[in-house]
């Protein structure tokens, strides 16, 4: 059975402390109940937007929405979601001076890829948010650096197309949007606590944390068929440590009140 994938990033502009890349899986056959879900949550939620980890702020819509969607691929029968975070002064492809930045971006992009390839084992096509790369066909790159290493290893999984399309077109990437953007944030605060996030953001963090029983974002997993994080590079891992994941039970979804409350501890934090 084929698999179609979608990729995401967040951090990767300006110079920060770590940026993640996140690829959301489902069988091909159920991309369209897949789709149709999508849909659905969007009008439950009553947002009416594109999709982006971003647009989280004051309204409580959007966060509800990305709890039910990681609730939701904890319990689907074949959706994942696998994510690398890389800690940038720890990569010294990124780091170092005169770094090709892009370049070590794609690397790092590609064994995540290989990753999920080696895991699933039957043929993936993968689609990944269009970003402006001084070299216009790193995606093509990806694909066959990908393929190349996994026919080194034997492996029987392989990576049958990677594309760059419009995030607004594809509600898959906009999954990726969030769920990255989420994990990405909280391995921010972990490194840099004075990072500034606002209360919406911290509030998704914390509640979608706990539908897999942890109080942050921050830890990397032990190989799990749902939900996986992984740090990079070797010197990162398991830092602050690694956690496994409980099994999934629904937390009640917040109200404006909750953010409300959050925004005001903020404040009294602040002061």
């Amino acid at each position: 059975m084929s698999r179609i994938a979608f990729a995401d990033e967040s951090g990767i502009d300006g110079n920060p402390k770590c940026y993640a890349i996140g690829v959301v899986s489902v069988a091909k056959n159920r991309l369209g109940s897949f789709n149709a879900v999508f849909e659905q949550l969007k009008k439950e939620h009553g947002f009416s937007q594109e999709v982006r980890w971003k647009s989280i702020g004051k309204g409580h819509g959007l966060i509800n929405l990305s709890i039910d969607w990681l609730y939701r691929i904890l319990k689907s029968n074949t959706a994942r979601f696998d994510v690398t975070v890389v800690n940038t002064e720890q990569y010294r492809k990124w780091s170092q001076q005169g770094a090709d930045r892009e370049g070590a971006f794609y690397a790092t992009y590609t064994q995540l890829l290989r990753h999920l390839a080696r895991q699933v084992r039957v043929t993936t096509e993968v689609f990944i948010d269009d970003r402006s790369d001084e070299y216009s066909k790193q995606h093509e790159a990806v694909e066959t650096i990908a393929n190349r290493m996994l026919n080194k290893l034997h492996s029987s999984g392989r990576l049958d197309r990677v594309t760059k399309v419009r995030s607004h077109d594809y509600p898959g990437i906009q999954v990726a949007d969030i769920m990255t953007g989420a994990v990405a944030a909280s391995h921010r605060l972990y490194l840099d606590p004075k990072a500034r996030l606002n209360a919406g953001k911290r509030l998704a963090i914390q509640r979608m944390a706990a539908l897999l029983g942890w109080d942050a974002l921050h830890y990397d997993t032990y190989p799990h068929d749902k939900f996986n994080i992984w740090h990079f590079p070797t010197e990162y891992r398991a830092t602050p440590e690694s956690r496994p994941i409980r099994v999934p039970r629904m937390i009640p979804f917040i109200t404006p009140a909750d953010l409300g409350i959050q925004a005001k501890q903020r404040i009294d934090e602040a002061g």
